[in-house]
């Protein structure tokens, strides 16, 4: 009998990444036939980095069952974007923007059931919030643009560092970063009371929460923006390491 060769090929994980939705007249207003549509739209920056680590990304509409994705994912980025809605969390209406019902129920829908298969999640700004309101805990309403660290205050540079984080000993986000280093910010929410079953791991000067960890080690959340900032990023690395055990 002859020998039969097999080459094994390493498979790139798959990782699912969130995006926005809309409608169409916000990137079309010159077509008013398109002006309904629905639209889903993703910032590639979060594909390349990604890639880059070695996964192969999957941007993910939110137009279906979320559980059925995660059966098919090795992992999952929670993107950043607008507010969650305020009743998920018993928070004011009148400081929330931008919410979106359709993106929530799609984000906590694929969330449960990553926690419930075990599949690694980065979450990223809103993503680290989404976490944590999953967890039953509580956002900070709105942080002023010259308050503390000035963490909602616009940036004509994305990548432009905003101010330091003090990663926690003994947590993922030290492991990967060190005990501190220093990161951009596009937030105007952030973590209040922490939910159940998560520490927080990372914080800024003025004491806002940058970092949250789940006590499993499959869910990282951080409330800077990685995917921005020019130099490598090492929670990207993390995630698609998960995605491969």
């Amino acid at each position: 009998m002859g020998t039969v060769l097999r080459t094994f090929v390493a498979v790139a994980p798959l990782v699912g990444i969130t995006g926005r939705n809309s409608v169409g007249s916000i990137l079309a207003p010159g077509a008013p036939h398109l002006a309904d549509s629905p639209v889903d739209w993703f910032f590639g920056e979060y594909s390349l980095r990604v890639r880059e680590a070695g996964g192969l990304a999957v941007e993910l509409p939110a137009i279906d069952s979320p559980r059925d994705y995660v059966e098919r994912l090795d992992a999952v980025v929670l993107t950043g974007g607008g507010d969650i809605a305020p009743e998920r969390w018993n928070g004011p209406i009148d400081s929330s923007y931008m919410v979106s019902k359709e993106r929530d129920a799609f984000e906590f829908g694929l969330l449960k059931a990553a926690v419930d298969s075990k599949v690694p999640v980065l979450g990223i700004c809103r993503g680290l919030q989404v976490i944590n309101v999953f967890f039953g805990g509580t956002l900070v309403p709105h942080l002023g643009e010259s308050e503390g660290d000035r963490h909602s205050k616009s940036a004509a540079d994305r990548a432009q560092p905003r101010h330091s984080i003090e990663c926690v000993p003994d947590s993922i986000l030290s492991e990967l970063y060190g005990p501190t280093v220093m990161v951009n910010s596009f937030h105007h929410q952030a973590v209040d009371r922490i939910g159940q079953g998560l520490r927080a791991t990372a914080y800024s000067p003025d004491g806002t929460v940058e970092g949250i960890e789940d006590m499993s080690g499959l869910l990282v959340g951080v409330q800077w923006h990685p995917e921005m900032l020019k130099d490598s990023q090492p929670v990207f690395s993390w995630l698609v390491e998960m995605a491969k055990r």
